[in-house]
């Protein structure tokens, strides 16, 4: 077959992959960079490597997530490894990045933390964008913690990883990153293929998925330096409960920013 014939196939029209989606598949598999791949539509492919395609196209087919059958993603640019123990970065948690990134350029801020860190998307993206700054990242899970490591070396990012759960053992820091689960476990807009994939502890939450902000909102002021940050990711429809407890709370500059469709997604505010 040829790349246009597999192109062409029903199991590739049938895994209605985006354009993107479809390029990494092909990228990953064939070793085809985007050039390539338009310049070569009409070269042979080994057969083995149009039949790991077309299986991969069938898993996809069956509600299996393109992240976790290949084993990589990108975010923010940046290649990580995946696995079905971790949740997969989404392209909404780089708003979190952004309003992150905008407080260290203007804020001369030097030391950053992630929590509920995952792969280590968020916090890899920070050391990536400001090499400068000192970032580390902690996370309940001893998956993830393996998992951000292993995308930190391959990256070469010097951001070192620990298993806490939320603060435990933390220091002080001049700015905290988070985007800890915040799904209610009854929420009905949730897809059904993303619970059956992806890690329950890494997407639910109690209390309407409040439970964990309602932590990190109480317990950062204690490890933020004195004017420091904490930029929070939320559900779009929890943003008017994140700044009422914040505010409840004594938290000042509160402003909750959008995401790329234009929805409620990171709270960023300042340390009573």
């Amino acid at each position: 077959m040829t790349l246009a014939e597999i192109q062409r196939s029903d199991s590739i029209r049938a895994a209605r992959w985006t354009q993107s989606e479809q390029q990494l598949v092909f990228s990953e598999v064939l070793g085809l960079t985007l050039t390539e791949q338009i310049l070569s539509a009409e070269s042979p492919i080994a057969d083995s490597k149009a039949e790991q395609v077309l299986d991969i196209a069938q898993r996809s087919i069956a509600g299996e997530p393109l992240a976790y059958i290949l084993g990589v993603t990108y975010f923010d640019g940046l290649r990580l490894a995946i696995d079905s123990k971790v949740l997969i970065p989404r392209p909404d948690t780089e708003t979190l990045v952004e309003v992150a990134s905008e407080l260290i350029s203007n804020g001369n801020i030097q030391s950053v933390h992630d929590l509920c860190t995952g792969s280590g998307a968020v916090a890899l993206a920070i050391k990536a964008r400001h090499p400068e700054c000192v970032v580390t990242a902690s996370d309940l899970s001893e998956y993830a913690v393996r998992c951000m490591a292993q995308n930190a070396t391959a990256l070469q990012l010097d951001v070192e990883c620990a298993r806490a759960d939320l603060f435990e053992g933390l220091l002080e820091f001049e700015l905290i990153t988070a985007n800890p689960p915040y799904i209610a476990w009854d929420d009905p807009e949730v897809d059904a293929e993303v619970v059956a994939h992806e890690p329950a502890m890494a997407l639910f939450s109690d209390h309407n998925g409040l439970s964990l902000i309602q932590r990190i909102l109480r317990d950062a002021p204690n490890h933020l330096s004195k004017g420091g940050w904490l930029c929070l990711e939320h559900g779009y429809s929890q943003a008017h409960d994140v700044r009422e407890l914040a505010i409840d709370l004594g938290w000042r500059s509160v402003q909750t920013l959008q995401d790329l469709a234009g929805r409620d997604r990171v709270t960023r505010m300042q340390r009573p």
